[in-house]
């Protein structure tokens, strides 16, 4: 009589298959997920932001209204906000130029969506609509991206289309808070477009400023 105990049997049964593949399977699609959602922040995350509105973003985004500068180094602004314009009749100055040489990215102050506009005098130009309120930035040599964009986003690059033409290449830049009237943007444009201590900023001189 053979008392040996039965050898087990290899191999898994049905059952245990079953949950294995089920197992993989959904582990296959919890990495696909994963990878998909990074790919989607890759896409929204903006290109080639400088390195110092990368690292302000986080500290800006709870207090301040613009979290980054929109247009890139080198530029140069003045607060020209109320002097005396000519263009289409007599008005005060509705922006503030920030003159940078042409094709210099313009980008989104803060999360929001972004509009093309067309008109006689801002030539090409882009609104940024954010929860705080609007930007306006005329006078582009191209666009951007549109739609759904988040700080940092590229929205267009400088030129001097509109009544600008034959000018120095700027950003005509208007903010509306709350959707109202534009008010002077310079104090707002200072606390994002600074320098670092200790990097001086370049800047880019203006042949003569625009007219918008």
């Amino acid at each position: 009589m053979n008392d040996r105990p039965p050898l087990p049997r290899l191999g898994r049964s049905a059952p245990q298959r079953w949950l294995l593949n089920a197992q993989v399977v959904v582990l296959i699609a919890l990495g696909a997920m994963a990878a998909g959602a990074i790919q989607a922040a890759r896409a929204q995350s903006p290109p080639h932001l400088p390195a110092e509105d990368r690292s302000g973003i986080a500290l800006r985004r709870r207090t301040s209204t613009f979290l980054v500068c929109p247009v890139d180094r080198p530029r140069h602004y003045v607060d020209d906000f109320g002097d005396a314009r000519w263009a289409g009749g007599f008005h005060r100055h509705q922006g503030v130029d920030v003159f940078a040489p042409r094709g210099t990215p313009i980008r989104a102050p803060f999360d929001g969506r972004a509009k093309r506009s067309d008109s006689w005098a801002g030539g090409l130009g882009v609104y940024v609509y954010g929860r705080r309120g609007f930007a306006f930035n005329a006078h582009l040599t191209r666009l951007g991206k549109l739609g759904r964009v988040r700080a940092g986003t590229i929205v267009g690059y400088v030129g001097n289309s509109g009544d600008a033409r034959g000018a120095s290449t700027h950003d005509h830049f208007e903010w509306h808070p709350h959707g109202g009237g534009a008010v002077d943007p310079f104090r707002l444009l200072n606390s994002v477009c600074r320098s670092p201590a200790g990097h001086p900023a370049p800047r880019y001189r203006p042949v003569r400023p625009g007219v918008l």
